[in-house]
């Protein structure tokens, strides 16, 4: 490719009203002021009426968003052809002319928008958000501003208008991915580091703005969809690329639609909701005063990547993936998961699989899902989330306690009666103090997360719950009763092992688990930790209070790597009150840390 200020000269960019002007060759600038007036005419009724409404969205546009809790992402693209998931190009720095190969022979011949919705709605999915440009530039809709599109390659298929159209007859909301970031576009800025054969020389910036904002247009006119999902936004600032003023075009063209944080890059409070990417928020997701705002999760099924990898051997399994469904819903926010369909259009079957498991769960289940509130709990004494609708409290029990109860502490509602949402099971109840014992039967009726329902009068409330020693002054943390923290890239999550909860596949050194507790008395303590591994060599770990490295360790054996064994770290000092403790893992031995059961501190005689 070659190119001066302003001026492109590659293959056919681009037609304004019939393909049959695809020889017509001329700078973004000029293609793009004449395709925006060729689409204001051609769709002035509309934007006419749209402008109408420009400044009175409805109030109520971000109800559905928020009730669905359930969405499906989908990374798909010409990136599918290598098997390197959606980065390759980068990842492999493979040359522009190269990469445009892949461009024109994309032919997802296989490729079946009904199916796809078929699948998503037989997942319990509630909408789909799909790719129309990744950071390689490649758009899989028919675009008037571009070459670099699925009607320009082997295809030739509007694939994103047939999903749409797929979408609407299933009565599914479809949303798109759009990235800032453009390897393709001759003025995006910067380039790659290793990209030796497109200098930047006469590339201009706010020409590719330009060029992005007709596209947005584009796509907000010809497809109406309900969701913008922006990303690769980190490579400039808000300024730099007019964020809001896109955002303003964007609500005056559709008021309704839904954008994410990701066009403002991440600013608190900015954009329709949050967008944790690959692990779980501990609190969910805060605005800066501590307020929930709403949020969604997006998170791949596998671990490497977001595209297609063919090379892939890692997934997360469908207990995991109900389980994290149920987490984030109790904490608030949505769960986005991801799939990267094949280059030839089809799903490979790990991804089916997964998502016909989530679907069966939801099909008995998804009232405790679908349109619930945040859990009321702070805090529960055993492996489970509480998820709250009306005045129903549904606790999603996902380890059978040996003595067959669990407690709900401090709630304050009078109860009218408890049941099991699968079968209708009365279940019998009691108070003791300010907690509710709930007795279950011998079985759970689903071992992944079984679901009782306790109906309240008025709106559910609990007091807040506090960790804290017993009359003997030993201190148990189990990890139930932990705040898992991570950053993107979450690996560990709680799993039960037949008698005991602990966190595992711990691969990830930022994954650790917190507890803030309180204690009455000050004095020494001998600090315990109950753990299972059998891996060979040692994974290292420290433990600290209060932002304070008190004590270093390395694992040590346990009967087997599922019976966990409790070993002595050391002894610390603490004052009476509140303290925070965290059990981190510094290094990691054969691929996987220990699995942590509790950690438990235990005065010392006299120093108390």
């Amino acid at each position: 490719m070659e190119y001066s200020a302003g001026k492109i000269s590659q293959p056919g960019h681009r037609r304004i009203a019939s393909r049959a002007a695809s020889s017509f060759n001329s700078n973004f600038q000029n293609l793009g002021r004449a395709l925006v007036a060729g689409l204001l005419i051609f769709l002035s009724a509309g934007l006419v009426a749209v402008k109408a409404e420009a400044n009175s969205a409805p109030a109520n546009r971000l109800d559905w968003f928020r009730e669905a809790r359930f969405g499906l992402f989908i990374h798909w693209g010409v990136y599918s052809q290598i098997g390197r998931e959606e980065w390759a190009r980068e990842l492999l720095q493979i040359p522009w002319a190269e990469y445009q190969k892949y461009a024109r022979s994309f032919n997802p011949v296989n490729y079946n928008p009904r199916e796809w919705v078929r699948l998503a709605r037989e997942a319990g999915v509630r909408y789909i958000v799909i790719t129309s440009k990744h950071h390689d530039g490649f758009c899989l809709y028919d675009s008037a501003f571009t070459e670099n599109d699925s009607l320009g390659a082997r295809i030739k298929r509007d694939l994103i208008g047939e999903l749409v159209q797929a979408c609407r007859e299933q009565g599914l909301p479809i949303g798109f991915y759009y990235s800032i970031m453009d390897w393709y576009h001759p003025d995006y800025l910067p380039r790659r580091g290793w990209e030796k054969d497109r200098p930047a020389g006469g590339a201009d910036f706010r020409r590719y703005v330009s060029y992005m904002k007709s596209q947005l247009q584009e796509l907000v006119l010809k497809y109406q969809p309900a969701i913008l999902w922006f990303d690769g936004e980190w490579e400039h600032k808000n300024e730099d690329y007019d964020a809001v003023g896109i955002g303003q075009m964007l609500r005056q063209l559709k008021p309704d639609i839904i954008i994410n944080d990701r066009l403002f890059n991440r600013a608190p409070g900015l954009g329709d909701f949050g967008t944790p990417e690959n692990y779980v928020p501990a609190t969910g997701w805060r605005n800066e005063d501590g307020s929930l705002r709403l949020w969604e999760v997006c998170m791949t099924m596998n671990f490497n990547g977001w595209g297609y990898n063919h090379f892939e051997t890692e997934f997360r399994n469908g207990p995991q993936l109900i389980r994290q469904l149920i987490e984030i819903a109790s904490k608030g926010g949505n769960f986005l998961l991801n799939i990267g369909p094949r280059p030839d259009g089809t799903i490979q079957p790990e991804f089916v699989e997964r998502l016909k498991q989530i679907g069966a769960w939801l099909k008995v289940n998804g009232e405790a899902i679908y349109g619930s509130e945040p859990s009321v709990f702070e805090k529960l004494p055993f492996f489970g989330r509480c998820t709250v609708r009306g005045n129903r409290l549904y606790v999603h029990i996902m380890g059978w306690p040996q003595d067959k109860r669990i407690v709900l502490p401090g709630l304050k509602n009078k109860v009218q009666r408890a049941f099991l949402l699968a079968s209708g099971q009365k279940l019998e109840y009691s108070r003791k103090g300010n907690d509710l014992v709930i007795r279950l039967p011998e079985e759970p009726l689903d071992r992944v997360a079984t679901v009782a329902v306790i109906e309240v009068e008025g709106r559910p409330q609990a007091e807040p719950y506090r960790i804290r020693a017993g009359t003997d002054g030993r201190l148990e943390l189990p990890v139930s009763l932990a705040e898992i923290k991570s950053q993107m890239g979450q690996r560990a999550y709680l799993d039960y092992f037949y008698r005991t909860t602990m966190l595992t596949n711990w691969q990830n050194v930022n994954d650790f688990p917190e507890w803030e507790f309180e204690l009455s008395r000050g004095g020494k303590f001998e600090v315990l930790a109950s753990y299972a591994w059998q891996w060979g060599g040692k994974s290292g770990f420290v433990v600290e209070v209060d932002d304070r490295a008190v004590l270093r360790g390395e694992s040590e054996p346990s009967p087997s790597i599922y019976f966990p064994a409790s070993h002595s770290l050391g002894r610390v000092e603490l004052t009476a009150g509140k303290h925070v403790l965290r059990f981190k893992i510094t290094s990691i031995a054969n691929n996987n840390a220990l699995k942590l059961e509790k950690v438990v501190l235990r005065p010392v005689a006299g120093s108390q």
